[in-house]
Order: C-alpha cells, then sequence, then structure tokens
C-alpha cells in the first residue's frame, strides 16, 4: 500500500502546502484552522510517513510528483 493513500484528504492537502514552502501558521490561515491544528496535521503526516524534518517532508512531495524539484519559486 502507498503510504500516502494513508493520509486524509486534509493531510494530503496540508503536505502538498508544506511541500510548497508555506509555514503552519499560513497553512492554517489559508484552511481556516488554528495553528495547533494545523501543527496536529504535520505531526500526523510525518508519523505516517516516517518522515522526521520539514526537509524529508518536501523532499517525500518531490519524489511522489506532488511539486516539481526544479520549479521556480513564485
Amino acid at each position: 500500500e502507498d503510504p500516502y493513500e494513508k493520509l486524509t484528504p486534509r493531510e494530503q492537502q496540508v503536505l502538498r502546502l508544506i511541500a510548497e514552502g508555506i509555514r503552519t501558521r499560513e497553512i492554517a490561515e489559508r484552511l481556516g484552522i488554528s495553528s495547533r491544528t494545523a501543527e496536529n496535521h504535520k505531526a500526523h503526516i510525518m508519523s505516517k510517513l516516517d518522515l522526521h524534518s520539514t526537509g524529508e517532508v518536501v523532499r517525500y512531495a518531490a519524489r511522489i510528483g506532488l511539486i516539481r524539484a526544479d520549479r521556480e519559486p513564485d
């Protein structure tokens, strides 16, 4: 089973935003949730995917095609 499929739709959404370089506080604002809830989503994502840093999250997202590694910053 693909570990990505273990994530809830909201966790998948948060993963994409983290991978785009969006900070947790801004993720919370964009999604209309508290910063604490956004932090909890991030912790669940990292636990489910066995990742230990934001950098690993970004590399994972690039590896599975959620983001392009060669993308120019906005």
